[in-house]
């Protein structure tokens, strides 16, 4: 019955994906003691109910008596509350990664691989053109299916996942007039250091504001800031409202959504990085983008 119990364990820990360190954490124990457990001891019968909610199966499965499905959510969801409200972000990230040997046998087969995260986001540097350039530490996944991308480091780490829809990503894009707005927007003299300043206070219920404060707090010309707040609203960045007072009605902003900008420029470094250190793999044979209009280009 215990040679039943060690071996059951141990595959539902790697059929899950969980490393001998998560599983003891979810539990309350040392990955050590999830090794004895595997190669010949038990756990102790007061743990039995936790290694079994852990792995999302009854204690008569763990023995071998009823064979269940996985409540994959709810297991995720326990083993997420095992830490601080602080740490699950980046736990979930790390969850996320240490999985990635499941989405293609081909292409990745070191599960272990995928759990070990470098210390430095930025590892080296380059010399080129007089300048010091630091090497994004970047990790890709291409693949029919979908991409992944994103940085795996203890000081920063972050992973962007897109599944392909069944009609490719075209349908869902914008027209490129938009992205080129957008993208001439950011490029005006101190758009983006007026982002950063916006972005730099609190966010949680949104914050009204008007240009003179915006004017005193960064030392802008007024009529650049006018300017930039104006072509902002009209790009949906910021709400606009006027603001009836003494000396007549007045143009107020609002800043809501705060959530883009720094993914938005995280990607854009990882874009711009090119000559960065990048792990993964690309199983991808058919293009990114594989629209009709591309198709009629070609011929």
């Amino acid at each position: 019955m215990l040679d039943q119990l060690n071996e059951r364990i141990a595959a539902l820990r790697k059929e899950r994906g969980f490393t001998l360190e998560q599983l003891g954490q979810m539990v309350g124990v040392s990955a050590q003691a999830v090794s004895k457990w595997e190669k010949g001891g038990a756990p102790d019968v007061s743990l039995l109910p936790a290694v079994a909610d852990a792995l999302g199966v009854s204690i008569d499965s763990l023995f071998g008596r009823v064979e269940e499905g996985l409540d994959v959510k709810a297991a995720v969801r326990r083993w997420m509350l095992t830490f601080p409200e602080e740490q699950r972000m980046d736990r979930l990230c790390h969850f996320i990664w240490s999985v990635m040997s499941t989405l293609s046998a081909r292409s990745i087969t070191d599960a272990a691989d995928w759990d070990h995260y470098v210390d430095h986001c930025r590892q080296a540097s380059i010399e080129a053109d007089d300048k010091t350039y630091r090497m994004l530490e970047r990790t890709r996944v291409m693949l029919e299916s979908g991409l992944l991308l994103g940085v795996r480091a203890n000081d920063m780490s972050y992973l962007a996942i897109f599944p392909e829809p069944k009609a490719g990503w075209e349908p869902f894009l914008e027209s490129n007039d938009l992205y080129r707005r957008l993208f001439a927007l950011l490029a005006r003299p101190h758009c983006l250091e007026l982002l950063e300043y916006l972005h730099s206070k609190p966010s949680r219920y949104g914050r009204n504001f008007m240009a003179g404060a915006v004017v005193k707090q960064t030392g802008f010309d007024a009529a650049e800031v006018e300017s930039l707040l104006g072509a902002l609203a009209e790009m949906n960045i910021l709400m606009v409202t006027e603001l009836e007072t003494e000396e007549g009605l007045v143009s107020t902003y609002c800043m809501y959504e705060t959530e883009c900008l720094v993914p938005l420029l995280s990607l854009a470094s990882y874009l711009a990085s090119g000559n960065g250190i990048t792990n993964g793999q690309n199983r991808r044979s058919t293009p990114v983008l594989r629209g009709e209009k591309w198709k009629e280009m070609e011929n």
